[in-house]
């Protein structure tokens, strides 16, 4: 059996790039909080390295559209708004409140979209 890949056209295309964005977005935001709140440069930089690489794992085999063990909805959309959730806290502890705000809401905001225009995604 062969899924096609949701197409990127009108709408529904366009809340598919949006929500790579903020996927690219959400690792760089986990990025920087890891390696503000490290607590040392060795623990900086393993914090940056490992805070994002853990979240792409966790989207990579429950989130993602091709994941073999993909979670069903709703605890799918519950994953990402915890994973954002936990990028904007992280960056508001970092002393970036605006970044964290932005992050937090953005994210929520294109998973629900997701679920609303582009189905498939």
């Amino acid at each position: 059996m062969t899924t096609t890949p949701p197409a990127l056209r009108g709408f529904g295309g366009f809340v598919l790039v949006i929500r790579f964005c903020t996927e690219l977005a959400l690792l760089a935001g986990l990025a920087v909080a890891g390696a503000r709140l490290g607590g040392g440069v060795l623990l900086d930089v393993l914090a940056g390295v490992l805070w994002p690489a853990l979240a792409a794992v966790i989207w990579m085999f429950v989130v993602a559209p091709k994941a073999k063990r993909r979670a069903p909805e709703p605890t799918r959309f519950f994953l990402e708004v915890a994973l954002f959730g936990v990028a904007a806290l992280g960056l508001i502890a970092a002393g970036l409140l605006v970044a964290g705000i932005v992050l937090g809401a953005a994210g929520i905001l294109v998973a629900a979209a997701v679920r609303v225009w582009a189905k498939d995604g």
